[in-house]
């Protein structure tokens, strides 16, 4: 029998050494941050039932389609154990099913479309025997889903010890509240994400596309907010917007689950590409500057409306100051709609054969694009770090990968500065670019964030500081 067809009561586990990864190393690595996080945890065989029985699930299809859920493991007698003072009215909820369900592989497979990762979870935990149960269903998961998504600018707390889904065959990622602590791919566990967003090569081959956006923006806020000089650092809120922006286009593809590739170019002359349809959609930019000026706005307002008139319990305050914060909130949802209509118009030109082409700000050049640069490069080295550290390269064979990777690692081998994203049919993505003239490719990078904002009334963050 394949090792991998074996029953779960077979405990599937690789011997000492081996490369290959089961259920139960997944299991493990759930089970050791557990413990380091000093928390009560389950016993190691209980987690290792789990996600033997996710995983077996995971290879079965259910009327035709892929089984994939969300489960939470969490406590019946205390599934909220420190609920806040104030609970929105959209914050998650338990609830119970009238006679709980024994966790199986065939049961989760059964019951799986009453769940989706994006809305809902299985809540489970053992019973009084010690057995996995299914003892119920959590709701509102889709304000976790959107704000990891960058499509909320809030998210709320995760319920349960921990969290897992199922994303794919053979595909299980084990969460603990925001934090990814580690990934089944069919064999292969994979710990940690790199975000090659926050810093490192990437971030800084990035750089004059960021620069370039709030260069543009200088002059407005001048014209707005009078002659200062601004500083802007990596946390400000257009540097993060932009970013923000490059990472959902990459996580919309992701879920479209056909593949596609995103060129960010240098270049203007269009050298070593064959551009089927040409275009200049600039919309996203556009926006993106205009949303730097309504927050910017919005902000300013709502300081003034604080400081002046909240902070020194001002009996009156003037309404011109409550209408100038209304607008310009209101100019920064409309403005934050109009964004997210432009990513799905771009994400969805991925669909035809070929790379969509950007330019350093983000404008669409182009699409259905060839790569027609012939050169391979001389070596292709795999990053462990976001850094591209020397002592945490190494060397991978150009020839083991597809057409749409090998051309991309051909254009950014000869055109130092651009950056290629290339996110596969299956979900994966890389981005590659060239550095200290190397070129270097990244695995498993994050996408979604990491961490969450909690859903309070407070001050914004201030957007700038003017310069001293």
């Amino acid at each position: 029998m394949n090792e991998m067809a074996q029953p779960a009561n077979n405990r599937l586990g690789p011997s000492s050494g081996s490369q290959t990864a089961f259920p139960k190393d997944l299991a493990a690595a759930v089970y050791a941050e557990l413990g380091r996080r000093q928390v009560e945890r389950p016993e190691f065989e209980v987690l290792m039932e789990l996600f033997e029985a996710m995983y077996f699930a995971s290879l079965k299809r259910e009327e035709s389609q892929p089984v994939a859920f969300h489960i939470v493991y969490v406590n019946p007698d205390k599934p909220d154990p420190r609920p806040p003072q104030y609970q929105p009215h959209d914050r998650w909820s338990c609830v119970r099913l009238a006679e709980s369900v024994p966790l199986s592989g065939k049961n989760f497979m059964k019951m799986a479309g009453a769940s989706d990762p994006r809305t809902s979870s299985f809540a489970v935990y053992p019973d009084s025997e010690g057995r996995l149960i299914v003892w119920g269903l959590i709701d509102q998961g889709n304000r976790y889903h959107d704000y990891v998504n960058f499509e909320s600018e809030t998210g709320p707390e995760r319920p349960g010890l921990f969290q897992a889904s199922i994303t794919g065959i053979g595909h299980l990622v084990a969460y603990i509240g925001y934090e990814k602590i580690a990934e089944l791919k069919l064999n292969s566990l994979v710990r940690r994400a790199l975000d090659v967003f926050e810093k490192g090569a990437v971030r800084e081959a990035l750089g004059p596309g960021i620069r370039s956006h709030l260069a543009a923006v200088q002059p407005r806020l001048t014209e707005f907010f009078g002659d200062e000089t601004w500083e802007w650092d990596d946390e400000s809120p257009p540097t993060r917007n932009w970013l923000s922006s490059v990472r959902r286009l990459l996580l919309r593809v992701q879920n479209i689950r056909h593949g596609g590739a995103f060129l960010i170019t240098p270049d203007q002359s269009l050298r070593g590409l064959s551009v089927k349809h040409k275009m200049k959609y600039d919309r996203l930019r556009s926006a993106l500057e205009r949303l730097a000026i309504a927050d910017a706005q919005e902000f300013m307002a709502s300081s003034e409306i604080h400081d002046e008139y909240m902070e020194k319990d001002a009996d009156d305050m003037p309404v011109v100051l409550h209408v100038d914060e209304s607008i310009a909130g209101f100019d920064v949802k409309e403005i934050r709609d109009e964004m997210d209509g432009a990513i799905w118009f771009i994400s969805l030109l991925t669909r035809v054969d070929g790379l969509v082409l950007l330019s350093q700000t983000l404008e669409v050049i182009g699409f259905g694009v060839e790569i027609t640069a012939p050169e391979e490069p001389s070596v292709v080295f795999i990053a462990d770090d976001v850094h591209a550290t020397e002592s945490r390269l190494r060397q991978v064979d150009y020839q083991l990968y597809g057409t749409r990777h090998r051309s991309m690692m051909r254009y950014c081998a000869s055109f130092p500065g651009s950056v290629g994203f290339v996110v596969s049919q299956d979900g994966d993505v890389r981005v590659m670019t060239k550095v200290d003239g190397r070129l270097v490719v990244w695995e498993n990078i994050r996408l979604q964030l990491p961490t969450f904002v909690r859903r309070k009334k407070k001050r914004r963050r201030r957007l700038t500081e003017p310069s001293s």
